[in-house]
């Protein structure tokens, strides 16, 4: 549970059992989510070329959050 927010899924408590692959993993799903911030970012183009206003703006919110959570991640890495 996050902020109230029960997600309904096991977490692996082995996916990262040493410092070191709890960074490694960090790493890893920053630039994951770095690599889809930037498909989104082209979709969101694509799409206003389109003339798909709204679906463009919808992605582009979900830009916006999926930045906030790279935010988080890139603290989370500076903290370990």
């Amino acid at each position: 549970m996050h902020d109230g927010h029960d997600h309904g899924h096991e977490h692996s408590h082995g996916a990262a059992g040493t410092k070191e692959e709890a960074i490694a993993l960090l790493r890893f799903t920053l630039q994951h989510n770095r690599s889809h911030e930037e498909e989104l970012h082209d979709l969101a183009h694509t799409l206003e070329h389109l003339g798909l206003d709204k679906a463009a703006e919808e992605v582009w919110y979900s830009l916006d959050d999926s930045k906030c959570a790279t935010e988080h991640i890139e603290r989370a890495l500076k903290e370990v």
